[in-house]
Order: C-alpha cells, then sequence, then structure tokens
C-alpha cells in the first residue's frame, strides 16, 4: 500500500527550509557572549562591555575582541575577507555596537580599557566631551585614530 504525503506539510516544509537559508545567509554583527566569548586577538575572554569591538567580513564572519585596541592590532595585520562591519562598544551604553568608523574617540588615563591603552568609544560627541572634561585626554575621529594611535601597546 503506497503512502501519499500532505501537499500542505509539503510546501510547508519546504517554506521552513527557504526561510532557514535565508536568514542564514545574513551577513552582520554577532552577539558577544560577555564572560564566555574570546578575544580574537589576544585571546582573553571578553568581560568588559564598554571597551568590546567586532569585525565582520563581507561573508558574514564575525571577530570578537575585549578591547578597541586588539581590534586596531588585528586590523593592522589584516589577512583575511574584506571587512563589511567595523564595530566598537560606546562607552555610555554598554553591550551596544557602533560604527567604529563614525565612533567618537578618547584616550584618557583615567579610563583604563582591558589591554591598557586607555581607548574608548563615543556614539556622540557632545557624550565625550562630557567625559573628556571630567577624565582628560585625547580625542581622535576613526581617521586619525588609525593613522596615529600608537599599536602593540
Amino acid at each position: 500500500m503506497m503512502k501519499f504525503q500532505n501537499p500542505m506539510r509539503s510546501a510547508s516544509l519546504l517554506l521552513f527550509s527557504l526561510v532557514l537559508i535565508f536568514t542564514s545567509c545574513e551577513v552582520g554583527p554577532k552577539e558577544i557572549h560577555y564572560g564566555a566569548d574570546a578575544c580574537h586577538y589576544c585571546k582573553m575572554t571578553i568581560v568588559d562591555t564598554q571597551h568590546a569591538a567586532q569585525l565582520v567580513t563581507e561573508k558574514g564572519k564575525a571577530f570578537k575582541y575585549d578591547a578597541i585596541e586588539c581590534m586596531l592590532n588585528h586590523k593592522a595585520n589584516w589577512d583575511q575577507a574584506a571587512i563589511k562591519f567595523h564595530l566598537v562598544a560606546d562607552y555610555n551604553n554598554p553591550k551596544v555596537l557602533i560604527d567604529a568608523t563614525q565612533a567618537h574617540y578618547l584616550v584618557s588615563e583615567s579610563i583604563p580599557s582591558p589591554m591598557g591603552a586607555f581607548l574608548s568609544a563615543f556614539e556622540r560627541g557632545p557624550e565625550l566631551a562630557k567625559i573628556r572634561t571630567e577624565n582628560g585626554g585625547e580625542t581622535y575621529s576613526w581617521e586619525s585614530l588609525l593613522k596615529n594611535f600608537d599599536l602593540k601597546k
């Protein structure tokens, strides 16, 4: 005796499979699991929610970092696929990753970062100005950071 498949069930399985395929191919940031994920550069566990960073390649591979300086050091010797996203944690909004190329940066010895470069990122310039007034330090744009920041600290 032959059994016939339910056409609605077959269509549902096909639709589910297509949704799964298309959503799994989406290129974007990956969640950082603080206290569990390791920094791709220095291998330390990522715990500091205010200084984490991430690079995402055009192919969707995410590289997670415990500090912005780790991302910059890894990027200096980059041998991976083209980068689609440069992301840094917003100092004022821990765990929120922002576009690193649009962020504002502060190097202040009053604000330690995991690898000792004292580098923090801010989404908005006025927020950085307030923190700088309270803590001192030097400010950078993304471009000036890439040109002038002393890597390998």
